[in-house]
């Protein structure tokens, strides 16, 4: 899985020479918690709706009325963006995006064609991936089945028997069991009678760890 492919492609964007007081209301109306700073095409850094709004409540409880002034005439996104924050490459993979955000504590990050910039990656997106593999806009039923080392319990093994049981399967992958170093293999998929599929699947001896209906 490439940046590039999962990126969210031309986000909003903001100029370093707009004020603060300008720069809440534009997150406000865009709805988003972070904002690239790009001045003529030109990538100067990054600006979140936390910060400016951190910087408007010290102005507010310092009581004077010229630091609200100055929030409110003066102070502007390049005063309060973050310069050469962590980016991205087009280039990357969504597994070093994953890490970045972990190491460097990061929920946003923006994606760089060379110098320009070209896109973001956030934990929004990460989530509408989830949803897409977990196949939630399409009302998918699903099984977990453990992995659980046996030979005889393979992935091929699984897939022949789910094949027989006729699913048209829409999802497929794993994921390790967080309480042990089991894995487990998650399958979405359409059918008219989930409790007769579930059945079949216990009757073949596999382990079943979950099983999600979708209600209507």
């Amino acid at each position: 899985m490439i940046v590039k492919n999962w990126m969210r492609k031309n986000p909003d964007t903001i100029s370093s020479d707009l004020s603060a007081k300008e720069a809440m209301i534009l997150f406000e109306k865009n709805r988003v918690p972070f904002m690239a700073v790009v001045d003529n095409g030109k990538f100067r850094g990054l600006i979140a709706r936390r910060d400016l709004r951190e910087a408007a409540s010290w102005a507010i409880a310092t009581q004077d009325i010229y630091e609200v002034q100055y929030f409110n005439e003066r102070l502007k996104v390049k005063d309060i963006m973050v310069r050469k924050p962590v980016t991205l490459s087009v280039d990357d993979t969504v597994e070093t995006a994953l890490e970045k955000g972990k190491q460097f504590g990061r929920s946003f990050l923006p994606v760089m064609d060379g110098e320009t910039f070209v896109g973001s990656l956030s934990n929004r997106d990460f989530s509408h991936a989830l949803s897409q593999l977990l196949g939630s806009a399409e009302g998918l039923h699903g099984v977990s089945i453990e992995i659980n080392g046996d030979s005889k319990v393979t992935i091929k093994k699984i897939l022949e028997d789910i094949f027989i049981l006729g699913l048209e399967i829409k999802g497929l992958f794993t994921l390790k069991n967080p309480d042990s170093v089991a894995k487990r293999l998650i399958i979405r998929f359409e059918a008219k009678c989930l409790k007769r599929i579930v059945s079949l699947i216990e009757k073949k001896g596999y382990n079943l760890v979950e099983v999600t209906k979708h209600e209507k």
